[in-house]
C-alpha cells in the first residue's frame, strides 16, 4: 500500500496538469500516467523484496536419537516413562537374557577347566623335572661303574672281567636314553605349562568376556543425556533391532556451546544479498501470542550452507540427468538469536517466519541516497511482518478453518 501511495506521483501531476488545462479527465489521457505509476511500483517493490529478502520455511531443527535392542528378545523389564529426563548410563529397558546367561555360565566353567589345566600342567613340568633328576643320577652313576671298568682294563688289572664292562656299557647306554627321554617330557611338559595351557585359558576368558558382552546387551541403557519421547514398549513386547521401528526416541539436551538456531531456505536468487552477520527477525508460530509478547525475535544470520541440496549427487544405478531434479533449490540459512536469554523461548521443530533486513547496499546504489532510502525501508517489512504475525495468531487460533 504505501509502495502504491509513494509511486503514484506521475498519475497525480498528469491529473494536476489536466485540470489546469481545464482538459477532461479520461482513461486515454492518464493511461501513460498509469503505465508509469505501475512500472515504479513494480521496479519499487522488486528493490525491497530483493535487498530485505523473507522465508516462511524457517524451521527449528532438532536431532533425535531412536533406541533399539542389539540383540532381539521379549521386553522383560522397563525403566523408564515418556516424558523422563535421563542421563548417560541410565537403563531404559532389558530383553529376555536367559540363552545369554546359560553361555555365560559355560564360559565360566570353561574358564575353570582351563585354570585347572594350567594347574595340571605346572604340577607335571615339577613331575618331569624329578624324572629328569633321577636320570640324571642314575646316568652319573652308571658313568662311574664304567669309568671304573675302563680303568681295571687300562691297568690290566686281574679284576678286570669283560662281561662286567660290557653290561656297565649297556648300563650308562640305557640311563642315557632315559635321560633323553625325561629331558623330552620336561620340554613338553614346561611347553604345555608356558604356552599352550594358558593359551587355552586365554581363549576362555575372551569367551566368557564375549559371552558377558552379549548378556550386557540385554541392558540397554541410555547413551546420551535427554529427554524420552515417543515410548511404544510395553513388558512382553518383542524388542526391534532395526532403527526404523525403535522402541523409543530420546530428544538429546543441547549443549551450552550449540545452542539452537533457526533454519530457512531462501531463493538462490537472495544468495548475493545474504550476508554472515546480517540482522533479521524470527516469528515462530509456537511463540506467538495475542500480547505480541515475544513473538518476534531478532536473530543474525549465523552460518549460510555453500552448496545446495538439490545437486548432491549420490551413486545409483542410472545416470542422472538435471531435469530429473523438480526442485529449484533453496539457498539454506541458519541464524541464531541475537539475545542467549530468549533461547528459552524456542520450540524444537517450531515453523517460523523469517525476515532479513539489509543494511549494507553494495553495487551502483552503495552511498547513494537511494540506497539509504532502501536501507530505511527495512521498516515498513518489519511492519508487513508483524502484520503477518497476526494474520497467523488469527488463523492459528482457529479462524479461516484452521486449527
Amino acid at each position: 500500500m504505501i509502495e502504491l501511495i509513494l509511486t503514484s506521483f506521475p498519475l497525480l501531476f498528469r491529473i494536476a496538469y489536466l485540470r489546469f488545462r481545464h482538459k477532461a479527465i479520461t482513461v486515454y489521457n492518464v493511461h501513460r500516467a498509469v503505465f508509469v505509476w505501475f512500472l515504479l511500483f513494480l521496479a519499487l517493490v522488486f528493490t525491497i523484496e530483493y535487498y530485505h529478502p523473507e522465508s516462511d520455511s524457517g524451521i527449528v531443527p532438532f536431532r533425535i536419537v531412536p533406541i533399539v535392542a542389539e540383540n532381539g528378545g521379549t521386553v522383560t523389564s522397563l525403566h523408564v516413562k515418556a516424558g523422563q529426563q535421563i542421563k548417560p548410563g541410565d537403563l531404559l529397558f532389558t530383553v529376555d537374557d536367559s540363552s545369554e546367561v546359560a553361555a555365560v555360565a559355560v564360559a565360566k566353567s570353561r574358564v575353570d577347566e582351563a585354570q585347572e589345566k594350567v594347574a595340571v600342567a605346572n604340577s607335571e613340568v615339577l613331575e618331569t623335572q624329578f624324572a629328569v633328576d633321577t636320570a640324571q643320577a642314575k646316568l652319573d652313576e652308571a658313568n662311574i661303574q664304567l669309568s671304573n671298568q675302563e680303568q681295571l682294563r687300562d691297568d690290566n688289572s686281574p679284576a678286570f672281567a669283560g662281561d662286567r664292562y660290557l653290561r656297565a656299557l649297556d648300563e650308562q647306554k640305557q640311563r642315557t636314553a632315559e635321560l633323553f627321554q625325561a629331558q623330552a617330557k620336561l620340554a613338553t611338559s614346561k611347553l604345555q605349562a608356558e604356552k599352550l595351557a594358558p593359551a587355552e585359558r586365554a581363549t576362555a576368558e575372551a569367551s566368557l568376556q564375549q559371552a558377558q558382552v552379549e548378556l550386557e546387551k540385554t541392558r540397554i541403557s541410555a547413551p546420551i543425556s535427554g529427554r524420552v519421547e515417543q515410548l511404544t514398549l510395553n513388558v512382553g513386547d518383542r524388542a526391534a533391532q532395526i532403527a526404523v521401528n525403535p522402541a523409543m526416541v530420546i530428544v538429546p539436551d543441547r549443549a551450552d556451546d550449540n545452542p539452537a538456531e533457526i533454519v530457512a531456505g531462501f531463493t538462490q536468487v537472495n544468495r548475493s544479498v545474504l550476508h554472515v552477520g546480517m540482522p533479521a527477525e524470527v516469528a515462530c508460530e509456537s511463540n506467538i501470542n495475542n500480547g505480541m509478547q515475544n513473538s518476534v525475535l531478532p536473530a543474525r544470520v549465523g552460518r549460510i550452507q555453500d552448496s545446495i541440496a538439490t545437486g548432491q549427487v549420490v551413486p545409483t544405478g542410472k545416470l542422472i540427468q538435471p531435469s530429473d531434479r523438480r526442485g529449484k533449490g533453496d539457498v539454506v540459512v541458519h541464524l541464531r538469536l541475537e539475545y542467549p536469554e530468549q533461547q528459552s523461548l524456542l520450540v524444537d521443530g517450531s515453523r517460523c517466519l523469517v525476515q532479513a533486513y539489509t543494511t549494507r547496499i553494495s553495487g551502483r546504489l552503495s552511498g547513494t541516497t537511494m540506497g539509504d532510502i532502501i536501507e530505511a525501508w527495512a521498516m515498513e517489512k518489519a511492519i508487513i511482518m508483524r502484520m503477518k504475525v497476526w494474520v497467523m495468531l488469527a488463523t492459528g487460533a482457529g479462524l479461516g478453518g484452521a486449527g
